[in-house]
């Protein structure tokens, strides 16, 4: 971490020299550090701890992931996500697949019994691709102010989640601390690049299940001097949960630096996604674009620059791989990119092609091990509260094809547990690798030598028309990725590990 102007000056112009990038380093009248970084964590927590409390199929926890990362590439180019009951249709797919003593475990006659109750003729349509319905929506649907006072209204959803099986994945991503209040007391937030709102629960916050928010920390006027709440309420529903409350000011530092009378939410209602001793952070720091707030409010990332306290409103993401033994090893940078994160040779700085407020990319080429696939038209959103890669059919059976020991089976591709093939993208005409670990997604079995792939098969509206792709921790644990909303850009670079 840098701590003075100088040496960020001087590797700024490094930068310039060497990769002919246009940067505008901040005056030197910064009363703060210029860059500053928290660690990132990823909860250890496992799939198979969850849901049916033992080891699940390779393959349902790809398509839970799977679920999960449509439902957030609709809502990131525009279209309205697919319903509970066509992701639970395609869960049953899956599971009807396994051996008949794996369907009973897995109660594949409840689900079907589930999906019979709640047929709707118009809705149900039983393949990857739900029906087309554009929209103009971002990731965090907007709700009009006063127009609910239950998380519960934001979303439909009866028993179709009362099967003992999740049908989207829990994978809920990467958390950082922050502190809020007088005296400031820690909070451990899910940090989201897909969403822009800043959060937590206040003390009075109910589930809307008519129980307490869990085993959370919350912020109020008794745990707090500085507390002041406003009369304005908000509301959000994201892809997996829905919350309201109110706008509050209160202290909020991050890093060290403190925004004083910082403007954001403390949430009175969470949905039940929210609100489980297992869930284990206190609320969400979206580091979105601002235009897609929810909260009509200037975001953390912007507040911060307002205030001098960063240079830029930039967020840098370092994400941990479990795999390598380092789990606190990740890292996110605001103001700035983290030099020692990264080979400054390798740094590309692209245009965001996504029209609906995230970060998406033009890739250039695609090679599976020496394999050109010629695809020079592809462009990925990239999101890290997204697992997988999802791409359309042709092109994830086209990747695995040329992956040695792949094959699909069970509704999905696997890959050798021990995979080798390397996978690359091209992107502003510098190649960057997967690492084959992070292709190999996770055993299909308990101490199987296979493994279900983490490029899966997916779609939303005319997307297997297209050449999009949502690219998420598979690709983004390899790269560092960094995202500066006043220039609009991208920037990613080869990480130093």
């Amino acid at each position: 971490m840098f701590h003075s102007f100088s040496h960020l000056t001087c590797f700024l112009a490094l930068l310039l020299l060497e990769n002919h990038l246009v940067f505008v380093a901040a005056g030197p009248t910064l009363p703060q550090p210029s860059l500053v970084s928290i660690p990132l964590v990823r909860p250890t927590y496992a799939a198979n701890a969850i849901g049916l409390g033992e080891y699940i199929h390779g393959s349902i926890i790809q398509q839970q992931n799977i679920n999960r990362g449509i439902k957030r590439f609709a809502s990131m180019t525009g279209r309205i996500p697919p319903s509970d009951y066509e992701l639970l249709w395609i869960i049953h797919e899956r599971i009807s697949l396994l051996p008949a003593a794996l369907q009973r475990t897995y109660q594949v006659e409840k689900i079907a019994k589930v999906l019979a109750e709640y047929h709707i003729p118009w809705l149900y349509q039983p393949t990857l691709g739900p029906k087309s319905r554009r929209v103009t929506t971002p990731s965090s649907f907007p709700v009009k102010r006063g127009a609910i006072r239950t998380a519960a209204a934001l979303a439909y959803k009866p028993s179709l989640h009362n099967i003992g099986l999740d049908i989207e994945s829990t994978d809920i991503g990467y958390m950082g601390t922050v502190q809020m209040g007088t005296p400031p007391r820690n909070f451990r937030l899910l940090i989201d690049s897909g969403s822009a709102d800043l959060w937590v629960g206040a003390k009075s916050c109910r589930s809307d299940d008519g129980g307490g928010c869990g085993n959370h920390t919350f912020l109020g006027p008794h745990s707090s001097s500085s507390f002041n709440q406003s009369k304005e309420d908000w509301a959000i529903g994201y892809v997996s949960g829905s919350v309201w409350g109110y706008l509050v000011q209160d202290d909020v530092s991050i890093a060290g630096l403190t925004l004083k009378g910082h403007t954001f939410g403390v949430a009175l209602n969470e949905s039940s996604d929210f609100t489980s001793d297992k869930i284990p952070f206190d609320g969400l720091l979206g580091l979105g674009k601002s235009g897609i707030s929810q909260q009509r409010v200037s975001t953390l990332l912007q507040s911060l620059r307002q205030a001098n306290l960063i240079a830029a409103p930039i967020a840098s993401y370092k994400l941990p791989r479990l795999a390598d033994g380092r789990s606190n090893a990740g890292e996110l940078t605001l103001g700035a990119m983290d030099p020692k994160h990264y080979y400054p040779r390798s740094l590309v700085k692209v245009k965001n092609v996504n029209k609906f407020g995230f970060w998406g990319v033009a890739v250039d080429a695609v090679k599976v091990g020496k394999e050109d696939m010629h695809w020079s038209n592809r462009t990925v959103v990239m999101d890290t509260g997204t697992t997988l890669i999802i791409a359309p059919k042709n092109d994830v059976d086209a990747i695995h094809g040329t992956i040695p020991g792949a094959r699909y089976g069970d509704g999905g591709w696997m890959v050798p547990c021990n995979m080798t093939t390397i996978i690359s993208l091209t992107i502003g005409g510098q190649a960057f690798t997967i690492d084959p670990r992070d292709v190999a997604f996770y055993p299909v079995q308990l101490n199987s030598k296979e493994c279900v792939s983490g490029i899966g098969i997916g779609g939303v509206g005319p997307f297997y028309l297209s050449n999009e792709w949502l690219v998420g921790d598979v690709f983004l644990k390899n790269v560092y990725f960094s995202t500066n909303e006043d220039t609009d850009a991208v920037l990613i670079a080869k990480p130093r590990f």
